[in-house]
């Protein structure tokens, strides 16, 4: 099958101008995607307390989440939370929500000493990865993700009849244009799947509180009741405004198993603690499925309130449940979430190579002055996130471990840099130079943390005796390579290249319309 010229002109301006524009922040979302898969797994590389075992038995951590419970009802939260130790985090976390904000803070479950904020990591990037800590960038990722879609389908038609051959032509010895391309097409081709499944469940997973309103409004006649029959989630009881101890949270976690054996159960969230109609919501997980999610409630008496099996009793939890599954790889083993996370970086890299094919096919008619701010962004954003993450790695080592709001200094570290490196475009008058400057000092940095974490630990690097540290320092020495070698080929592509030939150019592409 062959597209009209005209049909084809329509799609390649419909996929370039599309891909502009969204390219920067679908970007963010697969290069720290690539980090949210493994928010927990970072968990004791960020905090070097946590790569001991759980030091408490589970009866015991109960035991003193169940005196912080009984503590804090007297304040009476409308929401409370308490999260006993696993693997990736030994300690007890507790959860306070004020001016609308949860704020975690920490206790050691041998002495039952507060220990405040620590390092979020792990957490922090996996939020970054679709914009949350920046007003509006949840949505706006949302919208990029639905934008992929478009992406993907105009994409996939303007190869038909040539995706074969053009699956395997790559000429890195062509003209940058012609290299481009030929990346961009060969990469979007092998991971249009992977790219399809994060484009439907980044779009409707970030897009779903703003069409919410709209179908509880119309469909459901702003009945809360049919909302909450309808998701399989019902409200918790209202606050009758009598005072009341906390529940029994050993019985609770006991109801909890007995419902669901097989999930595995570590969280207490209380609604309207201190209350006489308070009650405990148990979250459980299973592993190796899409549907992997578990809810218990139990009553501040000790009745069970209500349960949800994984996937829910409605088509719409049966629906978004696997979405929430595919999108955070819920059903993958460490292997898996690592072939997710090369998928994410090469995606991440077809997405940079679209850009720089819109700016070579610009170059050779005369750019303008979008075609000169786009370039500078593109170097300053993308090679600035890389050193962002780098910064970030590197305060987490150095900044003091009881440091009052830690996590809002790594953060502020994070998106200083993350800052300075797109300000610094707009000054340097060389983009593609700029941009190898950037990826080489986040590469050295990189090579650095292990350094330095295994000179504050006294160790050698690579010899912490924990999984999860080993796993981060291979990764990050393999970022910081990929890092380097990505400058290097920036280096190269800046040489004289040959004038792109006739031959270089598709047969079958109208003439009118350049590849």
């Amino acid at each position: 099958m062959k597209l009209s010229a005209r049909a084809y002109e329509i799609l390649w301006d419909a996929h370039a101008w599309a891909g502009v524009l969204s390219s920067l922040v679908l970007f963010v979302t697969f290069f720290l995607g690539a980090f949210a898969l493994f928010a927990e797994e970072l968990s004791p590389w960020q905090e070097p307390t946590f790569r001991a075992p759980i030091a408490v038995p589970e009866a015991q951590a109960v035991a003193l989440a169940q005196r912080l419970a009984d503590t804090e009802a007297a304040s009476r939260p409308v929401w409370f939370g308490i999260s006993l130790p696993t693997e990736e985090e030994p300690w007890l976390r507790l959860w306070r929500m004020t001016d609308g904000a949860i704020h975690p803070l920490w206790w050691d479950p041998v002495t039952g000493r507060q220990l405040g904020e620590r390092s979020d990591l792990g957490e922090f990037l996996n939020a970054m990865h679709f914009l949350e800590p920046i007003p509006g960038g949840q949505h706006l990722t949302g919208l990029a993700s639905a934008v992929l879609v478009l992406l993907v389908g105009t994409g996939l038609l303007l190869q038909l009849g040539r995706m074969m051959r053009e699956l395997v032509r790559f000429r890195p010895g062509s003209a940058r244009r012609v290299f481009w391309s030929d990346t961009h097409k060969v990469i979007g081709v092998i991971s249009a799947p992977f790219l399809l499944v994060f484009g439907i469940t980044g779009g409707i997973l970030w897009l779903d509180d703003w069409f919410e309103p709209a179908v509880v409004k119309t469909s459901m006649h702003g009945d809360p009741q049919v909302k909450a029959s309808a998701v399989d989630w019902p409200a918790p009881p209202a606050a009758s405004g009598q005072p009341a101890g906390a529940p029994d949270l050993a019985h609770a976690l006991s109801v909890a198993k007995q419902r669901f054996p097989a999930s595995e159960h570590s969280h207490f969230f209380f609604d309207n603690l201190g209350d006489e109609q308070g009650s405990v919501h148990l979250p459980g997980e299973r592993e190796g499925t899409l549907h992997a999610f578990t809810h218990v409630r139990v009553s501040r008496t000790g009745e069970l309130l209500w349960s949800r099996d994984t996937g829910g009793g409605t088509i719409y939890s049966r629906v978004m449940d696997p979405l929430y599954g595919l999108h955070f790889a819920t059903w993958a083993s460490f292997p898996a979430k690592v072939l997710y996370a090369l998928l994410a970086f090469v995606s991440a890299f077809g997405i940079l190579a679209g850009n720089l094919l819109w700016l070579e096919r610009r170059r050779a008619k005369a750019s303008n002055r979008f075609d000169r701010v786009l370039a500078k962004l593109t170097s300053g954003f993308c090679a600035g996130l890389a050193l962002a993450v780098a910064s970030l790695f590197i305060a987490n080592q150095l900044l003091p471990a009881e440091l009052s709001a830690r996590p809002s200094w790594e953060h502020a570290f994070f998106l200083a840099a993350w800052g300075l490196g797109i300000a610094g475009a707009f000054v340097d008058g060389e983009p593609a130079r700029y941009a190898r400057r950037l990826l080489m000092a986040a590469s050295a940095l990189l090579v650095i943390v292990p350094l330095i974490d295994g000179a504050r630990m006294g160790r050698l690097p690579f010899a912490s005796g924990s999984a999860h540290v080993l796993a981060t320092e291979l990764g990050l020495m393999a970022l910081a390579l990929l890092l380097a070698g990505a400058a290097r080929g920036i280096r190269r592509l800046q040489r004289p290249t040959p004038v792109a030939s006739p031959s270089t150019v598709e047969p079958d592409a109208p003439a009118s319309v350049p590849t």
